[in-house]
């Protein structure tokens, strides 16, 4: 990549925190390109702590339910307040004037075509005519992802990338691909100086249990309604289940009641920081349903917690793991698969051959290599503005 020099970047996002998947990937990564550029965040909210050496814009946020309208909102604002100056305009959000967009999700196309059934499609493509909702993000979306020669776009993975390919039939060649990192340092850091029999003791949980750990703030959709079911599956094991994430825990909780084993689950509610939680793990569970590119697994093989997750195409993160490196669930809707790799990483021989496989290959990730591959996309943009080969 051709060195670049002193570039003015504006980074737009509603909400510059570190809770959320797409949220901390574009703190992660703002904060270095922070360290060699002059960086500008347009954003509706931000943490204060994350702020080093980065300009903040406060970008009104009139109303925060429709959130179609507030996105409506935040394009055109946007718009408005980024003025010509900037190099790059870089947008991890729906907006429709920017130089660099990094997609986080599938389209919303996408949800309306998978149905296969001519007569659903066609009460689907009713449906969305007398929707605003789906009209306002059809837009907003056609206008992304519109060739033109000044724009690249960055897949968090191969799944999100052929993703939009398939529905908006881009060439390959307009993508690139850059992976969630894992902060190492950081890491190591926090679990290091963790107290984890305080915390064990925190929780309640016996020094000879095995945790087993969920993270994830779409409960349904990561699949928890699997592992509850799973772990039922293995009730006679001495296990303590961790759920960190926001959804509905009422539910939830009321479903372990219903199968015997709310002794055996404590639910965490939102957790701004996971790693200390994941010094004290023994197995990473993940049976999602769908999901690009969870950073989650690859944070817990980071922490040395032996992984279960789900495989592709549920999961973009599994596109760069193999079977042995974690356990890869072939149907994350199988509670008898789960409940199988959940006893199989109990023996402890077998967990901790998983668990070094893992963190060998989560530590060949990094956030470096998450911003090498962003500057190399702002790396082509900048040569056409300069009309350079």
């Amino acid at each position: 990549m051709e060195n670049l020099n002193s570039l003015k970047i504006a980074v737009l996002i509603w909400d510059f925190v570190t809770t959320g998947g797409a949220e901390r990937y574009a703190c992660e990564v703002t904060k270095r390109l922070a360290e060699h550029h002059e960086v500008h965040v347009f954003c509706q909210s931000w943490d204060p702590e994350i702020s080093h050496k980065i300009t903040f814009h406060k970008i009104p946020r009139l109303i925060k339910k429709p959130s179609w309208v507030n996105q409506l909102l935040f394009s055109f604002f946007t718009n408005r307040a980024v003025d010509d100056s900037f190099d790059v305009i870089h947008t991890h959000d729906r907006v429709s004037r920017f130089n660099v967009l990094t997609i986080h999700c599938p389209c919303y196309k996408g949800f309306i075509t998978l149905e296969m059934s001519k007569v659903k499609k066609i009460i689907i493509w009713l449906s969305v005519l007398i929707s605003p909702r789906s009209l306002a993000y059809l837009w907003i979306e056609k206008k992304q992802f519109t060739y033109t020669a000044d724009r690249r776009l960055i897949a968090v993975s191969k799944t999100v990338r052929d993703d939009v390919i398939n529905n908006y039939h881009l060439p390959q060649s307009f993508f690139y691909l850059a992976y969630p990192g894992v902060d190492y340092t950081y890491i190591e850091t926090i679990i290091t100086k963790t107290d984890k029999k305080q915390l064990r003791s925190n929780l309640n949980i016996n020094n000879e249990n095995v945790v087993v750990i969920f993270v994830g703030t779409e409960f349904k959709r990561k699949g928890l309604d699997t592992l509850l079911d799973a772990i039922a599956k293995c009730s006679k094991l001495p296990l303590s289940l961790l759920v960190a994430g926001g959804g509905e825990i009422d539910t939830y909780q009321n479903k372990a009641q219903a199968l015997g084993i709310a002794d055996k689950v404590t639910f965490l509610g939102l957790v701004k920081d996971i790693f200390p939680f994941y010094s004290i793990a023994d197995i990473f569970v993940l049976p999602t349903l769908s999901d690009p590119c969870p950073m989650s697994p690859v944070e817990a093989m980071a922490s040395g917690v032996a992984t279960i997750m789900s495989t592709t195409p549920y999961c973009g993160t599994a596109e760069h793991i193999s079977q042995g490196e974690a356990v890869l669930l072939q149907n994350p809707r199988d509670k008898e698969e789960l409940a199988a790799a959940i006893r199989l990483l109990v023996d402890q021989e077998t967990r901790k051959a998983i668990s070094e496989k893992g963190r060998k290959l989560a530590y060949r990730l990094s956030w470096e290599q998450t911003t090498e591959n962003t500057l190399n996309a702002y790396s082509l943009i900048k040569k056409r503005a300069l009309n350079t080969p």
